[in-house]
């Protein structure tokens, strides 16, 4: 599907947008998986999401890797959750729900940067 030149300056923009998103997302989670109690740092985890989500939306190409980073993004913040209400996840448990989140997220990063790629002189296809 061709977009026009003003979509495709649009979907551009929101790429340029997701990715910046993405970063800061992808920081905040660093941070939260460091220090594991946090309520500061869930609020800012859940406004991120919602910046994300908003991008997200207007790129219908990125849906799945999208649907895949908030699948990893609960299985993540549950694990963080039960670990505080329970004590101890598990070491090794943990580091491979962090490191699913990872890829997942790096996954969309590269979807949106592939969507910044695929533009051509015409419009860009999504």
């Amino acid at each position: 599907m061709h977009m026009s030149a003003s979509q495709a300056s649009a979907a551009t923009a929101i790429a340029f947008q997701l990715i910046a998103a993405l970063d800061r997302y992808k920081a905040e989670v660093e941070q939260l998986a460091a220090l594991r109690v946090d309520p500061e740092a869930y609020h800012r985890l859940r406004l991120s999401l919602d910046e994300m989500r908003r991008y997200a939306f207007e790129l219908p190409s990125l849906s799945l890797a999208w649907v895949e980073l908030l699948i990893r993004h609960f299985e993540l913040v549950h694990a963080l959750w039960k670990q505080q209400q329970q004590g101890d996840l598990g070491q090794e448990a943990f580091a491979a729900l962090h490191q699913n989140h990872r890829d997942c997220l790096e996954t969309l990063r590269v979807r949106c940067l592939r969507t910044l790629l695929q533009q051509d002189g015409t419009g860009a296809r999504a």
